[in-house]
């Protein structure tokens, strides 16, 4: 492909996500002739029929939905490259922001980030997702994603990441527990059978031994999806496991569930902001930054 056809890209783009070459040229704003050349020209270039048509329009080959992934990121880093340039005014942006957060983001944080943003950009929207991700950082080069918000990543990484907040880890058990009272030894702990939050694409904990060193000697029973998919079966169950204060705060009283301080002495569960280097200048994004940080203040101003 020469440089000077690397406008068909968006093109292609247009093509499969319509899936008709009329509705490609009225998204693109150009003639259905036009489209159907530059379409000619793509199926030369690799030396592939791309679209076959249907009563409704057209449908991609497999070689085409194997490489709409990429064309589609490549089109998406290059517009942020233009948006990047302009400045962003959230009063009249229509930009949709999506984000993936963990269980416990997604219950306490996100709606006062969606209320804070309604009532200074009307027209933004938000997509939120489970952080499910296999591969951060390809995710976010490839702009799966705008930001996830998790847990600090570890190890070495191109990504970028800020704290956003921090917070005491507990020991949770049910109030009624029959040999945990309002106190628990390192001893007591490592008998208890345990429910942990799944890290899920490893088969292994969210917490684990690189966060304290103690809990590889669990004994764990059930890894669950999430912190507060952990909350229904320690109450129902003698098993114990570790929370972020602010999950029990939500639902431990309507869990019956109690808790203590770690018997290996205090931890932090740090939240971080994390986000491709390639965006840190955008306007946009910044902004997006911002307000994650401004209803953060918000929530802890409001916490007990």
């Amino acid at each position: 492909m020469k440089s000077t056809e690397l406008n068909l890209i968006p093109i292609f783009v247009a093509i499969y996500e319509e899936k008709n070459l009329s509705k490609a040229a009225a998204r693109m704003s150009i003639s259905q002739p036009a489209v159907s050349k530059a379409l000619k020209r793509l199926r030369e270039i690799y030396d592939d029929p791309l679209f076959y048509r249907n009563t409704s329009g057209v449908e991609p080959t497999v070689f085409s939905s194997d490489i709409y992934p990429a064309m589609s990121a490549a089109l998406k880093n290059f517009t942020s490259t233009l948006s990047a340039s302009r400045e962003f005014d959230p009063k009249t942006s229509n930009r949709i922001f999506s984000i993936a957060v963990v269980s416990t983001v997604s219950y306490s944080l996100v709606p006062k980030l969606v209320k804070q943003i309604r009532t200074v950009a009307p027209n933004i929207s938000l997509e939120v997702h489970p952080q499910f991700t296999e591969d951060l950082e390809a995710d976010l080069r490839l702009q799966r994603y705008d930001l996830v918000i998790d847990m600090a990543i570890r190890g070495r990484s191109l990504l970028k990441s800020e704290v956003i907040y921090s917070e005491k880890l507990k020991v949770v058990c049910g109030k009624s527990h029959p040999r945990i009272g309002d106190t628990i030894s390192l001893e007591e702990f490592l008998k208890e059978e345990h429910v942990a939050a799944s890290r899920w694409h490893s088969r292994s904990s969210l917490l684990n031994a690189e966060d304290i060193g103690e809990l590889d000697a669990r004994n764990i029973v059930i890894r669950a999806a999430g912190a507060f998919e952990m909350m229904p079966i320690i109450a129902s169950t003698e098993m114990i496991g570790i929370l972020p204060q602010s999950s029990i705060d939500d639902l431990g009283a309507y869990y019956n569930l109690k808790s203590m301080d770690l018997p290996f002495g205090q931890h932090q569960h740090d939240l971080c902001s994390i986000w491709h280097p390639s965006r840190t200048s955008e306007s946009g994004h910044r902004w997006l930054r911002q307000q994650i940080q401004k209803a953060v203040k918000s929530e802890l101003t409001l916490s007990p």
